[in-house]
C-alpha cells in the first residue's frame, strides 16, 4: 500500500500552490519526497512546477516556444473528447487555452478512459506541425506523450482486502485523515458527519444539503477530494452550464461529474429560475433531464452548501429561524417539492471551525487514489444490503429511498468489505441511525413550511438479524 499513501503535512510546504488540486501535490509528494528528508524532494517539485506549469497570461509565449523548438513539455490538466462530426479525437489543454489539440493513439490507448471521463493532470509532450490540416483548418498542436500525475489504474478488490486489516475506528480515522483533517481533534460523532459529506462521492444521484457556520471545511472537502467534483461558488447557475448547451452542443457539468457542489447556495442565482429549478427537480428525482428535443441520463450527485447563523457553544442553529431552509434562494427555499428530494440534511452547526491543528498530521491515502476507489464504489449496489437488513414498514417510498441511499453510502465508506450476511448490527446501526436522523431533519423542516402536507418525522426503522 506504500504507493497509495502520503504523509499529509508534506503537501502544505508552499502556500503559493493553493491553486493546484490537492491530489496533484499529493501525487508529486508521494513520488518525489522522502518524509525523513523532505526538503530536497520539495525543491525538486518547485523546479518542476516553475519550469513546466504555465500561467494563463503566458500562454502565447509558450505557444511560441513550442513552435520554435518543435516540442515542449507542459504540466497541467488534459481532457479528451470524440468529435463525431469530424470523426476525430480532440484534447483540451487549458495550459494552451486550446480545445482542438490533436492527441496520439498511444495516449488514447494508455489513458483514454481517464481522459474521456473528467480528464487527468500530468506532464504532456506537445509537438508543433503547421502542415496538419483538416477540412481547410490548420491544427498544429499535437499531444505526443502524456505521463499522468494521477492514479489511472487500481484494484478495488485489493482495497477491500486492505480494509479487512483495520478495526472500524482505525479505518474511519484513516478516511478522515485522507480528506485532510486530524482525526484526533474530532469526536466520533463529528467524524461520522465528515464521512456523510463523502456519501455523494460513492452513491450516484444522491442529494445532500449542509448548512452551518463558516469555515467548517465544507468547500475544502468538495474542492479537494476528487477531480470528479465541480464547485459552483455563489454565482449564476444556467441551464447551459448545468444541463446542456444547445448552441455549442456540449453536455453540462451534471453529465460528466460525479458531484456538483453549490457553494454559498444563498448567493447562487438561477438564470430562468422556473425552468432551471424545474429541470433540476426532475433530475434529482429520476436522474434524467431534457433540453429541447434532447434527453439525457446522468449520475451526478447534488450537494447544497451554505452558511447559517449558529450558536457555536450549543452546537445548534440560531433560534431566530422559523425553519432551516430560510437561507436558501426563494426559488429553492419555498419549493417543498424540490426540498423533499433531498435525501439528507447534514447538521453543519455540529462541526467545529477548522483551526491549523485540525489539519491532517499523519499518513492518509493519496487523494486521487481514494477518489478513483469512490468512483468504483458508485457502481456497486449496497442498497440491497440495507434492504436485506432494515425494516422500512410504515414509511413512504421517498423516505425509504432517502434513508436507504444514505445508509448504503455510509456502508460503502466504512464497511465496503461486508455483505448482508456478514454485517453485524453494531456496524449497521450507526449508519442506519444517521440516515434516519438526517432524512427526518428534512421532513421536520417541510412540516414547518407546509404543515397540511407534511407531518413531523417519527421514523422507526428496525434492523433485522442476519442469517447465520
Amino acid at each position: 500500500m506504500g504507493d497509495r499513501v502520503v504523509l499529509k503535512p508534506l503537501t502544505r510546504w508552499n502556500e503559493a500552490y493553493k491553486e493546484f488540486p490537492r491530489y496533484v501535490l499529493e501525487y508529486l509528494c508521494a513520488r518525489y519526497v522522502d518524509p525523513g528528508n523532505p526538503v530536497a524532494g520539495q525543491a525538486r517539485i518547485d523546479r518542476l512546477l516553475q519550469e513546466h506549469y504555465v500561467e494563463s497570461d503566458a500562454r502565447e509565449l509558450i505557444k511560441s516556444r513550442i513552435k520554435e523548438k518543435s516540442e515542449y513539455i507542459l504540466l497541467g490538466s488534459l481532457q479528451v473528447r470524440l468529435d463525431a462530426a469530424r470523426d476525430h479525437y480532440w484534447a483540451e489543454v487549458p495550459a494552451l487555452g486550446d480545445s482542438f489539440v490533436r492527441v496520439s493513439q498511444r495516449v488514447l490507448t494508455e489513458y483514454g478512459e481517464a481522459l474521456m471521463t473528467g480528464g487527468a493532470w500530468g506532464t504532456m509532450t506537445i509537438e508543433y506541425d503547421a502542415k496538419y490540416e483538416l477540412k481547410g483548418r490548420i491544427y498544429p498542436f499535437f499531444v505526443r506523450d502524456f505521463k499522468p500525475f494521477q492514479i489511472t489504474r487500481l484494484d478495488l478488490d485489493d482495497y477491500l482486502d486492505k480494509r479487512r486489516q483495520f478495526e472500524t475506528g482505525e479505518w474511519i480515522d484513516l478516511l478522515v485523515q485522507t480528506v485532510g483533517f486530524n482525526p484526533a481533534r474530532f469526536s466520533d460523532r463529528e467524524k461520522l458527519l465528515m464521512l456523510l459529506r463523502l456519501v455523494p462521492f460513492v452513491e450516484a444521484n444522491y442529494n445532500l444539503i449542509e448548512l452551518g457556520p463558516r469555515e467548517t471545511g465544507k468547500t475544502y472537502t468538495y474542492r479537494n477530494t476528487s477531480s470528479r467534483a465541480f464547485v459552483i461558488s455563489g454565482g449564476k447557475a444556467t441551464p447551459a452550464t448545468l444541463f446542456y448547451n444547445v448552441a455549442s452542443r456540449k453536455i453540462g457539468i451534471l453529465g460528466y461529474r460525479d458531484v456538483v457542489f453549490f457553494d454559498e447556495i444563498a448567493s447562487t442565482s438561477f438564470t430562468d429560475p422556473e425552468a432551471t429549478v424545474s429541470v433540476l427537480k426532475d433530475y434529482m428525482q429520476t436522474g434524467h433531464f431534457s433540453r429541447g428535443p434532447m434527453e439525457f441520463t446522468a449520475q451526478a450527485s447534488i450537494v447544497l452548501g451554505g452558511n447559517i447563523d449558529s450558536d457555536l457553544e450549543r452546537k445548534a442553529p440560531s433560534a431566530r429561524y422559523r425553519h432551516l431552509f430560510e437561507s436558501l434562494p426563494p426559488e429553492l427555499g419555498a419549493d417543498t417539492a424540490f426540498l423533499d428530494r433531498l435525501h439528507a440534511f447534514l447538521p453543519g452547526w455540529e462541526l467545529p471551525k477548522i483551526q491549523p491543528g485540525n489539519y491532517a498530521q499523519g499518513y492518509g491515502f493519496i487523494t486521487d487514489y481514494l477518489a478513483e476507489i469512490f468512483n468504483r464504489l458508485r457502481r456497486r449496489n449496497y442498497q440491497t444490503v440495507v434492504n436485506a437488513r432494515a425494516d422500512f414498514s410504515g414509511l413512504t417510498g421517498r423516505n425509504q429511498d432517502a434513508i436507504r441511499k444514505t445508509a448504503a453510502g455510509l456502508l460503502k465508506l466504512i464497511h465496503p468489505h461486508r455483505t448482508a450476511d456478514e454485517l453485524p448490527d453494531e456496524e449497521l446501526r450507526p449508519c442506519l441511525d444517521l440516515a434516519v436522523e438526517c432524512r427526518g431533519r428534512v421532513v421536520d423542516q417541510l412540516a414547518v413550511l407546509a404543515p397540511t402536507e407534511f407531518k413531523p418525522a417519527h421514523f422507526q426503522v428496525a434492523s433485522r438479524p442476519f442469517a447465520v
